[in-house]
């Protein structure tokens, strides 16, 4: 579990970790020496070895010094341009005096220097550390365009904590922040780095630990996410004598004429994340193409209303399925009006085990939301923006403004379990603590898929995994997915369908 902290949790860390007896310097000894060891474990089996150091004068800079001191010292070429003059930090003072005792090259950064621009230009290693968390407001002219230089280098470039430019505690980005291609987040994530536009200044991002004892950080687990391994240890171990009851029976309801594909998607993301039996409940008007695909899947056709959406006729059909299920999912593809919304209410009324409303299910209730808190069994809810918009009765933009705010209020008016997707997608179970998924790519926005991550969940809890556990796992192994096809074909090409035909060998990394 990584956490994510505002700039004001890192210095209350840091300040407990100084009470502790970590001091400031030490701090800032192990920062620069992490960052250090993390450029040389990707260039030290390599022949680059030409380094230039851009230092700010503050805190950043400091662990700038750090981290050319410990590359001279093995064996790479390192130069450091000041960028805005002689450091003013206390410590950061101090590592500029252990830095120029190992006579490591050191000038003042001047705009007008061809010599400098050419040192720039041909260094295999850029490594940016003007400004870290401290830093707000606008950058000067003079390094927007000092930044702006670097894209034009060839140099591979990394940034200490964060790219020069970005406010920590934000997604928002002033005009000329650093492009990095890595950056070396110290401690802990920060919003900028997680949230887009801002993090697609980061690059790859690696956390690097300094010394913070981990007791320290329990009272900062607000918003976090989660590692791979932390995830595939939530996965049940399958026992050798196990049979397809051991995996769960999965009911989903979803799919009308107009969108049989919902149905679909949902059933075969079921199907392929491990449920034991997947039923699916579906207009019988759509039976051809329900049909077309996923053979593994127990149909369920009930009567249609002259919409071609399930009618509400088959309430008790429907609730006698559910009384045999582990966990249902409804929603996707159903289509809205009297009869849909009267099946959600009774599916809501009536369920004893873990229900996932997606899509059309939300729709649905959206408004009696009341409903959702009265249900006696565990709620998943899983929106997109719009929809957790038209629960709230603000914006879609509303919502993307201020999306931890939009899903806390969702918990706390539904009690439900929020997936709030987008880029980021968040979880929560309570509107306090909050997941944010790391996975995933633009090329992932496209009509279908939602319904591959509500079939997934329902999958997940069929094989064990709880409703939180399910939701967080499912937001990152579909992002894999998507990032697996993205890789294989484009982001164009980033299809649902491609999706589940990778999911399968992807999942082989959780067992």
């Amino acid at each position: 579990m990584i956490p994510i902290l505002t700039t004001q949790e890192i210095k209350a860390l840091e300040a407990a970790a100084d009470a502790q007896g970590i001091s400031y310097l030490r701090l800032m000894e192990n920062a620069g020496s992490a960052c250090a060891k993390t450029i040389r474990t990707r260039f030290d089996k390599t022949d680059k070895r030409k380094v230039v150091v851009l230092c700010g004068k503050g805190k950043n800079g400091g662990d700038g010094f750090v981290a050319a001191r410990k590359l001279q010292e093995n064996g790479y070429d390192v130069r450091v341009l000041l960028t805005c003059g002689s450091p003013t930090a206390e410590n950061a003072q101090e590592m500029f005096e252990r830095l120029t005792e190992l006579e490591i090259p050191v000038d003042p950064y001047d705009a007008a220097s061809d010599r400098q621009h050419a040192r720039l230009q041909e260094a295999d290693i850029l490594i940016d550390a003007v400004f870290g968390t401290g830093f707000s407001g606008v950058l000067p002219e003079s390094l927007q365009e000092l930044f702006s230089f670097l894209r034009t280098c060839k140099g591979y470039v990394v940034s200490i904590d964060l790219p020069s430019g970005l406010s920590a505690d934000t997604n928002e980005v002033e005009s000329g922040a650093v492009y990095a291609d890595l950056t070396i987040s110290v401690m802990a994530l920060k919003k900028a780095l997680v949230c887009a536009p801002a993090k697609d200044h980061a690059g790859e991002v690696e956390v690097v630990s300094i010394g913070v004892p981990k007791e320290l950080y329990v009272s900062y687990d607000k918003l976090v996410t989660f590692t791979r391994k932390e995830i595939a240890d939530w996965f049940p171990a399958r026992d050798s004598d196990a049979n397809k009851g051991s995996f769960g029976k999965a009911l989903i309801v979803a799919g009308s004429y107009e969108m049989p594909g919902a149905a679909l998607l949902a059933s075969s993301a079921c199907v392929e994340t491990g449920a034991g039996l997947v039923r699916l409940a579906f207009p019988e008007c759509a039976y051809a193409a329900v049909t077309a695909a996923v053979p593994e899947k127990v149909l369920l056709p009930l009567k249609a209303n002259r919409f071609g959406r399930i009618s509400a006729q088959n309430e008790k059909r429907l609730l006698d399925t559910l009384s045999s299920s582990t966990a249902c999912l409804i929603g996707c593809g159903l289509g809205v009006d009297y009869d849909t919304q009267a099946l959600v209410r009774a599916v809501l009324q009536n369920a004893k085990i873990p229900l996932i409303l997606d899509a059309d299910g939300i729709n649905a209730v959206q408004n009696d939301i009341d409903m959702i808190r009265e249900a006696k069994a565990p709620v998943i809810l899983t929106p997109h923006p719009g929809e957790a918009a038209r629960l709230l009765g603000c914006t879609a933009q509303d919502v993307q403004n201020d999306r931890e705010g939009a899903c806390r209020t969702l918990c706390e008016k539904t009690g439900a379990t929020v997936v709030l997707k987008g880029a980021g997608t968040l979880v929560s179970k309570d509107g306090v603590h909050f997941s944010m998924n790391q996975t995933g790519n633009p090329g992932m926005a496209t009509a279908g898929s939602g319904d591959v991550l509500a079939g997934m969940i329902l999958g997940l809890l069929c094989i064990g995994l709880s409703p939180l556990e399910a939701c967080i796992a499912g937001a990152h192994i579909h992002g894999l997915a998507g990032d697996t096809v993205s890789e294989q074909y484009s982001l164009c090409g980033n299809t649902p369908s491609k999706m589940l035909k990778v999911l399968p060998k992807l999942l082989s990394q959780f067992e």
